[in-house]
């Protein structure tokens, strides 16, 4: 009832462009900007995250597979390998910069440790490198995030975080209980 017209009235043109063509451009224009502005920023944040250290403090090599973790301290003749029904530990040394290899033996698995606010996938045949540091002692926890199967719920793991100087005395502990 609202839109109807009587038959008596004259149809009226509607409204014809003017000078509004202008200011779609200004704010197509605009627009653009801050999309440009967003990856840029987006970009660099990036290259922060994924930038490797020159000297990392420890290298740790991490696999993924069917529901569980292993860790390998990279020539510290430490391994560390999550069985059924366990959870593994993966023990660093706070304020060092540690190097992370990370693959998977079977399908896409995801290494996420949400105190660091840190997730990476782990893929088969492929090796993806990062650097972690962790600021305070403690233990956290690490999950997998990405659906790898039906035990995907107990793909868990434990991150303890040590003293540098406690953390020499259990890698040298670990490394003679082998």
């Amino acid at each position: 009832m609202r839109f109807r017209r009587r038959r008596t009235a004259e149809p009226q043109e509607p409204p014809q462009p003017s000078d509004r063509w202008r200011w779609e451009v200004v704010y197509a224009a605009v627009l653009a900007v801050i999309a440009a502005v967003l990856i840029t920023l987006t970009l660099r944040a990036n290259d922060r995250v994924t930038q490797l250290s020159a000297n990392p403090g420890l290298t740790v090599d991490v696999t993924a597979f069917k529901w569980q973790w292993g860790f390998d301290y990279r020539d510290r003749g430490v391994e560390i390998v999550g069985e059924e029904g366990e959870t593994p530990t993966l023990t660093v040394p706070a304020d060092t910069t540690i190097r992370f290899t990370l693959r998977s033996n079977d399908v896409i698995h995801a290494f996420w440790i949400p105190y660091a606010r840190f997730k990476r996938d782990a893929f088969p045949d492929r090796t993806t490198e990062f650097d972690l540091s962790f600021d305070d002692p403690g233990v956290h926890e690490g999950i997998c995030a990405e659906f790898c199967g039906l035990d995907h719920t107990i793909m868990r793991f434990d991150v303890e975080v040590l003293p540098p100087d406690e953390f020499a005395d259990w890698l040298s502990q670990a490394g003679g209980a082998r």
